[in-house]
């Protein structure tokens, strides 16, 4: 007997970061994220978290053909949704998003359902404290060997300079 596969109905953790085209007017911009969280609603998907798309520079520059047409973009609006969603919907999505000529790039990946990001300014701050702890240890270290090695009169420096010559 051959198996038949069901479709996959069990509902997973999903993130879909995209990058939307900076030719996009800044009021155009919600209704292009509603569209974006109104597909995802009507393949049954239940939205976690999300980050409103920023106008950012992008690290270098993209290109896609768009209706036979080669575009180049060097900013776009970068957002990202975190939500559940089966793996049947997710393929849909996908479908959806590679069609959409106002998205750029976008990116899917399993994750947890739990906040994931770390707040902003700890990491950093504990950064800088462990960075000033082992510039404070060696700056101690130094002037610790520097008390104790340099001679405090003229004849000791002669005699250590006689001393490295011999």
């Amino acid at each position: 007997m051959i198996p038949v596969s069901m479709p996959d109905k069990e509902m997973k953790i999903y993130e879909l970061s995209y990058l939307l085209v900076s030719s996009l007017k800044e009021e155009e911009v919600p209704a292009k994220v509603g569209n974006l969280k109104e597909a995802i609603s009507h393949l049954g998907g239940a939205f976690i978290s999300e980050e409103y798309p920023k106008l950012i520079n992008l690290a270098y520059t993209i290109e896609r053909v768009i209706a036979n047409k080669k575009n180049k973009w060097s900013q776009g609006y970068f957002g990202w949704f975190k939500f559940e969603l089966s793996a049947d919907g997710i393929s849909k999505l996908k479908g959806l998003l590679d069609l959409d000529q106002d998205v750029i790039r976008f990116l899917i990946i399993r994750t947890v359902r739990e906040n994931t990001l770390a707040p902003r300014g700890r990491f950093q701050q504990a950064q800088k404290s462990k960075f000033k702890r082992r510039i404070g240890d060696r700056e101690e270290k130094e002037a610790k060997e520097v008390k104790e090695g340099i001679p405090a009169t003229a004849e000791e420096i002669d005699k250590k300079i006689e001393e490295l010559i011999a």
